[in-house]
């Protein structure tokens, strides 16, 4: 996921790209990375994670392994999207196999997940630096390839095999409330999943023009602090609502995004940190939301649909984000989108009232 961001910069030069041409590429491949986790949340209850994920990994093995040999752009291009549309099966999968494991500790094995995930993401611009200055930007998606290739067989022997359940139908959406929470869900769930791509897009390149090469280790050390993010709204969502929780985090999000635009040097560092740290808050507190407000039916489906918008169609902002910066800078984009926030907050303040009324 932060293999393009972490790298964009060095891509426009090498393919000889604008910034917009780049970034709508990235849109297309994020869209991809999100488009793919709808039919295979269908297919959860059929196949059972361990299939699908096995698959992911094998497929993410293909086309990382060619996209780190494309000295075209139609063909970089081409791979990514398939390199998109593999990984996007990691999500709903391992988020469904989560929720029917664990249940009143769910916020902490979310967050148990997302630690490992934040792990990734920092790792991320680590590898594209060293891939850059040792070898070249091929090769960061060579070792991406190796890692999935070796991660394939060990997900077949540990994940057990699962019994084949019946499809979803219609009528598990008329229960209660369901569906009415579940349009204003969506709704949530594209806005947090753009100002989520806007940062993890946009951060690299904002670090690269005010702080130069080696950039891309002050972003692995500022991701990292993710996991602060995730332990803190895993210990808290365990103990308190968890909308509530995600509404006050949202609320420290908005004006941390507008002062990244005035910001350099020291200030915004400290500022990237504290945006890491309530930024990946957001994930443990989402995906426990979903257990809160979906039946064990639906639910793969309501993870796919989660990952699709979050991941899938706030991507296209990527596109967006690219024309910004080419007319501006790449840090007017943080204060444009920072309306969302306070968007979001209605938005789970509805769902609160709508899940008011299930329980009584």
């Amino acid at each position: 996921m932060m293999l393009v961001p972490s790298m964009f910069i060095d891509l426009v030069e090498f393919y000889g790209l604008t910034k917009a041409s780049l970034g709508l590429i990235f849109s297309i491949s994020s869209f991809c990375f999100g488009l793919g986790s709808l039919p295979m949340s269908l297919l959860y209850n059929k196949y059972g994670p361990r299939m699908l994920l096995v698959l992911s990994q094998l497929g993410i093995f293909t086309s990382a392994f060619l996209a780190s040999n494309c000295q075209s752009i139609e063909s970089f291009a081409v791979f990514n999207i398939f390199l998109g549309l593999f990984a996007s099966i990691h999500h709903p999968v391992s988020l469904t196999l989560i929720s029917e494991v664990f249940d009143s500790n769910i916020s902490k094995a979310n967050a148990f997940h997302g630690i490992f995930g934040s792990l990734g993401v920092s790792i991320g611009p680590l590898l594209c630096y060293y891939a850059v200055n040792n070898f070249d930007w091929q090769f960061s998606f060579f070792m991406i390839a190796i890692f999935n290739l070796v991660i394939a067989p060990i997900t077949y022997f540990v994940i057990p095999k699962s019994k084949s359940r019946e499809s979803i139908s219609t009528l598990d959406f008329k229960k209660g409330n369901q569906l009415r929470m579940l349009k204003i869900f969506c709704f949530l769930s594209l806005i947090v999943g753009i100002v989520f791509t806007v940062f993890n897009t946009f951060i690299p390149s904002i670090f690269k023009v005010d702080l130069g090469e080696k950039s891309n280790l002050l972003v692995s050390g500022i991701l990292i602090f993710g996991i602060i993010g995730q332990i803190l709204s895993g210990f808290f969502g365990d103990k308190y609502n968890r909308m509530k929780l995600l509404s006050f985090v949202l609320m420290m999000l908005c004006p941390l995004f507008i002062a990244t635009y005035f910001l350099s040097n020291f200030s915004l560092v400290a500022v990237s940190v504290l945006l890491a740290i309530f930024m990946y808050a957001i994930q443990p507190l989402i995906n426990s939301i979903i257990k809160d407000i979906t039946t064990p039916r639906i639910r793969p489906l309501v993870f796919g649909m989660n990952f699709f918008l979050m991941f899938g169609v706030s991507g296209l902002v990527a596109a967006l984000g690219g024309l910004i910066a080419d007319l501006d800078s790449f840090k007017l984009i943080f204060p444009i989108f920072s309306i969302l926030f306070p968007v979001g907050i209605f938005l789970l303040y509805l769902l609160y009232k709508n899940k008011e009324v299930v329980e009584v």
